[in-house]
């Protein structure tokens, strides 16, 4: 996206500047917006909703890596299978994988590496895991592949031998995936350069993190760290450093790579939003909201060019993506970017799509409604056979809505229905919820406060808001996506400023910032109640919110 990436279509370009145009017309907001960039980023979710086709018979993916190992294969055509499952497998294309490396071993069926691949892409990644069934088929299948090695070949046994240890049935002590890691490291040990062989250990080192054991993750970043040393564009080495990075909060690291993944494989969607893991926790919001809408044209695209076999948009990512950049349009500022994947949760997310993803893409989008489009947040009907968030989220959004058109009782009565609901959740042992009803509920009371002059009582109920998001979603855990759409301790700094107590609004401002770095409504709060770097934290704002920002009021901060 940011050079000579995938572009959107010419109809789509079109299409997506009257969509904008009407935003403005049709939905004024008290939060100014302007287009600017986000026609780029409409025009690639308005490419995701044009994408069609039949499909057709399986083929070799372009442009989803760049690892090129080599197999065990005088066969061309297995030779070209297994080189794109491989970058399959580093791009999380978990289905697509297994197919292309199940192609490569029916072409040369003497392949041991590539009945190695067919046996390693049942097995877990850090996004997967495996059934024991799974475990059982995929340990028959690396025995298989152990008769197939070539006298001499020590690589292609090591792997192998990995394999067999990952799948036993008396697993190596640690067990589970570290031990896994370890081994892989081990024969890295053994053939040092190895970028196919490092890869894959570093990937399997920081797959534990997933239940909390990061053990592995500084091994894994030295791993990737000789790699990219060697090949700065290694696609694979890329991921696993961003993963990696992030893991050991030490996300700007992957910063260089971070910003080009998207063109160096625009053809795998998960890469493609990749980067944004990286540029979320730096604070490069609009950049996080255009790529992952790239990232669904290219899903989008994918899934029709795969046809009946592939899954639907609802898949795993498609959802990740969908909120990465929902909430990146709304860090931004950008309305009319944030109302168009509101508008097209509607479309990716019809009643036949799994309920949990509908669910959560539904009541997200409202916020964006409730922030940029009022009106419409407003005529959303109530539906008492509704999800229960769904719920929750709609009375939020209107409580934005009704704050931006200064309705103090309006947005007291939408906390008293959040707080209903959430005494609802409570008797359920929703405590996800309760958790979530709990901030909109500080929040909502805080914008009442606000509107009605009383910004000390509005820091108390924003405080009492942020503790919770604090408490429930630490960012070091929390930003995969965030799990609420901004952090409101930005908001006490601006009740504090209100209320004119400036010492206490700039350490609520910095504190806010340390973690949601360059968020832009907090940086002008900071340059208001502090003279020192005022200038600096003022243009930093300007730069990164997308529109006028003296038209973004304080009470809505």
């Amino acid at each position: 996206m940011r050079r000579g990436g995938i572009g959107p279509t010419l109809a789509g370009m079109k299409l997506a500047i009257a969509l904008a145009a009407s935003v403005f017309a049709a939905a004024p907001s008290a939060l100014g917006t302007s287009p600017g960039p986000s026609l780029t980023g409409i025009g690639f979710i308005c490419s995701a909703e044009q994408a069609g086709g039949s499909g057709g018979p399986l083929a070799l993916m372009k442009d989803v890596g760049n690892g090129g190992a080599r197999a065990d294969t005088a066969n061309p055509e297995a030779q070209a299978w297994f080189e794109n499952a491989l970058d399959l497998y580093h791009a999380f294309s978990h289905d697509e994988t297994k197919a292309a490396f199940a192609r490569a071993a029916a072409l040369d069926p003497a392949c041991a590496l590539c009945a190695w691949g067919v046996a390693m892409s049942l097995g877990p990644t850090l996004n997967t895991q495996m059934t024991e069934a799974e475990r059982v088929e995929a340990l028959a299948i690396a025995d298989r592949a152990a008769t197939l090695v070539k006298p001499g070949d020590a690589r292609t046994a090591g792997l192998i031998a990995t394999l067999q240890g990952r799948y036993s049935d008396a697993p190596a002590a640690g067990g589970g995936e570290m031990a896994y890691g370890k081994a892989l490291d081990a024969l890295l040990a053994k053939n040092p350069g190895d970028a196919m062989i490092a890869n894959l250990a570093a990937h399997a080192l920081i797959t534990p993190a997933r239940q909390d054991d990061y053990s592995g993750v500084p091994r894994a970043i030295a791993i990737l760290e000789e790699v990219l040393a060697a090949k700065p564009d290694d696609t694979a080495a890329i991921h696993y450093y961003i993963h990696a990075t992030e893991f050991a909060q030490k996300a700007p690291l992957a910063l260089p790579y971070a910003v080009r993944l998207d063109d160096l494989a625009p053809g795998a969607a998960h890469l493609v939003h990749m980067g944004t893991h990286t540029l979320m926790r730096v604070g490069r919001y609009e950049e996080v909201a255009v790529t992952n809408a790239q990232a669904l044209k290219v899903d989008a695209e994918t899934r029709s060019a795969l046809g009946p076999t592939a899954r639907p948009l609802t898949q795993r990512y498609y959802t990740h993506n969908y909120l990465f950049g929902l909430g990146g349009a709304l860090m931004a500022g950008d309305g009319p970017l944030a109302v168009k994947y509101a508008d097209h949760a509607a479309i990716a997310y019809p009643s036949s799509a799994p309920e949990e993803r509908r669910t959560m893409a539904q009541a997200r989008s409202l916020v964006a409604l409730g922030r940029y489009a009022p009106d419409r947040a407003l005529a959303v009907a109530e539906d008492p056979q509704a999800p229960r968030l769904v719920r929750l989220y709609r009375h939020y959004a209107r409580g934005e809505a009704l704050a931006a058109k200064r309705d103090v009782a309006g947005v007291a009565r939408e906390a008293e229905a959040v707080a209903a609901l959430s005494a609802e959740a409570a008797k359920d042992a929703e405590t996800g919820n309760v958790t979530l009803a709990d901030i909109m509920e500080g929040v909502l009371r805080g914008r009442a406060a606000m509107l009605a002059g009383k910004p000390a009582e509005a820091a108390l109920h924003y405080r009492r808001a942020a503790d919770a998001q604090e408490k429930a979603f630490p960012v070091p855990r929390n930003f995969d996506p965030p799990p609420w759409w901004y952090p409101v301790r930005r908001s006490v700094a601006a009740a504090e400023l209100k209320a004119g107590r400036k010492a206490q609004a700039a350490a609520a401002a910095r504190a806010s910032l340390a973690e949601w770095p360059h968020d832009p409504l907090a940086l002008r709060v900071l340059a208001q109640a502090d003279r020192k770097d005022a200038a600096a934290n003022r243009a930093e704002a300007r730069k990164v919110w997308q529109g006028d920002l003296a038209k973004a009021p304080l009470d809505l901060t």
